[in-house]
């Protein structure tokens, strides 16, 4: 069973959503609604994520649709340095913070600002030791940011680790969003 759940993915950039109204946000959400009403009814309590924007940040509202719905889910940010979307503009910046306080907890893996790759590497494995499986959105044959989360997966399952892995590439997507335009 998986108890905690870390949810990462592709960033806005990288699916070329530049605005939060663009169709494919919408499909990626209901994708993960309807992934994280399977896992919580499979005994998930936490969905744990990193606050980058894209895939990480449209998983916060899911949640919380998950739990208007009756079930007992609750969402952890992690965040992996101390001031986290700094350089960010003020539009993101603005996004990062309502995604903050919406979230049921929010920490800092170190209270040191960003100096180092190192960080990046220590987050992925506190995510990796504080849960039991991952869902992540990406293309192994596309790469992009999420490759370094993917990687670090593979090589905790790789060590013998018993670890569960949901990788969710384009092709699941576009399946998805071409049976939601069929309903």
């Amino acid at each position: 069973m998986i108890k905690n759940l870390w949810v990462t993915g592709y960033r806005s950039y990288e699916l070329g959503v530049f605005k939060p109204d663009d169709p494919k946000v919408e499909v990626i959400k209901k994708f993960l609604y309807e992934r994280l009403i399977n896992y919580a009814e499979e005994g998930t309590e936490w969905v744990i994520t990193g606050a980058q924007l894209g895939t990480e940040q449209y998983v916060g509202p899911v949640v919380q649709q998950v739990k208007d719905k009756g079930y007992n889910i609750k969402h952890a940010v992690m965040l992996p340095f101390a001031n986290f979307g700094d350089q960010w503009n003020e539009s993101n910046q603005s996004l990062l913070n309502i995604f903050l306080r919406n979230a049921d907890y929010v920490n800092k893996i170190t209270t040191l600002g960003y100096h180092s790759s190192i960080q990046l590497r220590t987050w992925q494995n506190f995510m990796l030791q504080h849960t039991d499986g991952s869902l992540i959105f990406y293309d192994p044959d596309s790469g992009g940011k999420p490759k370094y989360d993917y990687s670090a997966m593979k090589d905790y399952i790789d060590r013998g680790n018993d670890y569960s892995l949901e990788l969710v590439d384009f092709d699941a997507m576009q399946d998805f969003a071409n049976n939601l335009s069929e309903e």
